[in-house]
């Protein structure tokens, strides 16, 4: 257990949160991981420089820096807020930013380029300091995006002068210093994760004196601590559980569909999974609308592509929606020459809500038109991702910024995690994709995006997009709060549910 002193006083009128989550943080600073438990938790304790307002348009709002103005296409001078403090009662400056989005930052440890950080902010060049609270951000290349690149997870401001005193990574991933509405207090190894407020948070007083996210993997244990009042909010809801809610009047329902795409990921680089006309064959025998009726109570939406509507401009709103035909699949197997093989599905029990439910249902789709698809249980990623894969695979991608280069290009790009794991690769995606970013023009980006969604659906798949995520939560009714568009919670003064007060 790591435990952090404070000298903050606490408004002990305030109650804290009790939050009942599936699963623990890896870690707790933001530019090493994206991982589901981490962004719930950072989200509390870290500020960027701009912010999405977290509506489905995605819209950009002030946060660390009040305004922010272009020099040129690939400079970005912005307005720092003054008056800021760390949680540990620095102040917050210019030299936080120029070391927040330094490479000694965001390639993590050793500078060894494992953090997922840089996958969203690989263009920023270097950060120029102009005076105390003004900076200019200069890019490599001319990047339209930058904007909602700083607003993306990773961009995430950090104390340098803590950092610093830390000494190590190791040391400082304990207990990392930020400006966000709550401080961390102590994390406990798959038992908990303990936040308090900042009082002096510049957003305003925090709503709750603290957050204390409980670690219990099993929703029926969530559950019923939800009912016994032993918590008062709970996340990883499935659609099964909704009735059971609805039974008691203090409770109800949050959340909906969010900026992610759920997939099953593929090792293309086998003998059987390496057939084009298999990797089709495995999509088109899903019958999408019966699978999200069935398991999501039709409450999630089935993208068009390995896109999102809230890509604006960069959405291609007309390519061809995910097909289910039967007999096209049998066709691509037969050209193929599949006959019959086993392929491996390394599944988890339940990391996502529905997924061997899920697995289940679609074990009997692909046994429609003749494929042998085998489950095959594993405990964690580690053990799925062991050598050699040769396998499907459950995965889900949020957008980090509402843009193909913050979504697909994230785990297909050359730096992306199916690429870094060696089971996807495609020159002439990657080829396309570095275009893309050098391109501001909306309309000149729209072949090049409408080309990557054809090679990501039809020339080489490197995965099976099964439905737009959702994420759902039970909740005590008197906790005021309203759901954002990604995985993030947030409990602090700025959501949209305390700002309406």
């Amino acid at each position: 257990m790591t435990q952090v002193p404070s000298g903050h006083a606490q408004d002990i009128t305030r109650r804290t949160l009790k939050v009942g989550m599936s699963g623990f943080p890896p870690t707790v600073e933001p530019v090493l991981v994206t991982h589901t438990a981490t962004r719930r938790v950072v989200s509390q304790m870290f500020d960027t420089l701009i912010a999405f307002d977290q509506t489905p348009r995605m819209a950009l709002r002030p946060a660390l820096a009040e305004r922010w103005e272009r020099v040129s296409g690939r400079a970005l001078r912005l307005f720092l807020r003054e008056g800021v403090t760390f949680h540990d009662g620095g102040a917050f400056t210019a030299e936080d930013v120029a070391f927040s989005l330094s490479p000694q930052h965001l390639l993590g440890p050793d500078m060894a380029g494992n953090a997922t950080a840089m996958e969203t902010l690989e263009t920023i060049d270097r950060v120029e300091i102009v005076n105390s609270h003004t900076v200019i951000i200069h890019t490599k290349i001319e990047d339209a995006l930058l904007e909602k690149r700083l607003a993306s997870w990773g961009a995430e401001i950090v104390s340098k002068r803590a950092f610093d005193a830390a000494g190590s990574w190791d040391v400082w991933t304990e207990a990392p210093v930020g400006t966000g509405p709550y401080r961390i207090v102590s994390q406990t190894l798959d038992v908990e994760v303990v936040l308090a407020a900042h009082e002096d948070y510049w957003g305003g007083l925090p709503p709750f004196a603290g957050v204390h996210f409980r670690i219990v993997p099993e929703l029926a244990s969530r559950m019923n601590a939800l009912v016994a009042g032993e918590v008062d909010f709970v996340t990883d809801l499935s659609p099964d559980m909704f009735a059971e809610i609805e039974k008691y009047q203090e409770l109800e329902i949050a959340g909906g569909p969010v900026q992610n795409i759920r997939a099953l990921n593929i090792d293309t680089t086998g003998p059987i999974l390496g057939k084009v006309g298999v990797r089709r064959a495995l999509s088109l025998a899903i019958d999408r609308e019966a699978f999200v009726g069935a398991l999501w109570q039709g409450r999630l939406h089935i993208p068009n592509g390995y896109q999102l509507p809230s890509f604006g401009e960069a959405y291609i709103e007309d390519f061809p929606a995910l097909a289910y035909d039967p007999d096209l699949a049998r066709q691509l197997l037969r050209e193929a020459g599949y006959d019959g093989e086993t392929i491996t599905y390394r599944l988890l029990n339940n990391y996502y809500p529905n997924q061997v439910a899920g697995a289940q249902a679609m074990i009997e789709m692909w046994r429609a038109v003749g494929i042998n698809v085998e489950i095959q249980m594993m405990e964690n990623f580690a053990q799925i991702k062991t050598e050699p894969i040769n396998a499907i695979f459950d995965s889900s991608n949020t957008a980090t910024f509402p843009d193909p280069l913050g979504h697909a290009w994230r785990v297909f790009g050359p730096s992306g995690v199916n690429v870094r794991d060696g089971i996807w690769k495609n020159e002439e995606y990657f080829s396309l994709g570095e275009k893309l970013k050098a391109i501001s023009d909306p309309q000149a980006r729209r072949p090049i995006l409408r080309k990557m969604l054809e090679i990501t659906s039809y020339d080489d798949p490197p995965c099976v997009i099964l439905h737009g995520s959702g994420q759902f939560y039970a909740k005590r009714k008197d906790i005021t709060w309203v759901a954002g568009q990604t995985l993030d919670l947030d409990f602090g003064p700025l959501n949209p549910a305390y700002a309406q007060q």
